[in-house]
């Protein structure tokens, strides 16, 4: 029997200080808001996960792109402007599924599209998996 579970992870990536645009930083991913967040993701054996939705709840101080991986070679998905992926917007872009098979790999990186000032910058990005659970 499978069972299906939605679940959504936070993405938070933080960028440092004087950074130029068009830089990569890799993301945490936080599973649950009690948990602490982690680099990489692997999926457990027998579960699938599949990227459904993508979103932010406010807009981002500085604009970037996620670039999610799988098994850490293989660009999986990259999504579109995050503060074009603002909740309310009714035609904000969708991600085209994507699956992780089990006991893959997932990171995620966020590449800045302007330069960084004199502070560092944190971004918070949400995405919805289904889960296929395996009972």
């Amino acid at each position: 029997m499978v069972r299906q579970i939605e679940h959504t992870v936070i993405i938070t990536a933080t960028f440092p200080a004087n950074l130029p645009a068009n830089n990569k930083v890799f993301a945490s991913i936080q599973l649950d808001p009690a948990l602490s967040p982690v680099s990489q993701l692997t999926i457990p054996p027998s579960e699938a996960w599949v990227l459904e939705d993508l979103f932010v709840t406010s807009s981002q101080s500085v604009d970037a792109i996620l670039e999610f991986t799988k098994n850490l070679t293989e660009v999986a998905f990259r999504s579109a402007p995050v503060n074009s992926l603002l909740v309310s917007n009714p035609s904000r872009p969708r991600p085209s599924p994507v699956l992780y098979e089990p006991q893959s790999i997932l990171t995620i990186s966020a590449q800045n599209l302007a330069a960084i000032g004199a502070s560092a910058v944190t971004i918070t990005v949400y995405a919805k998996f289904r889960r296929f659970v395996e009972q």
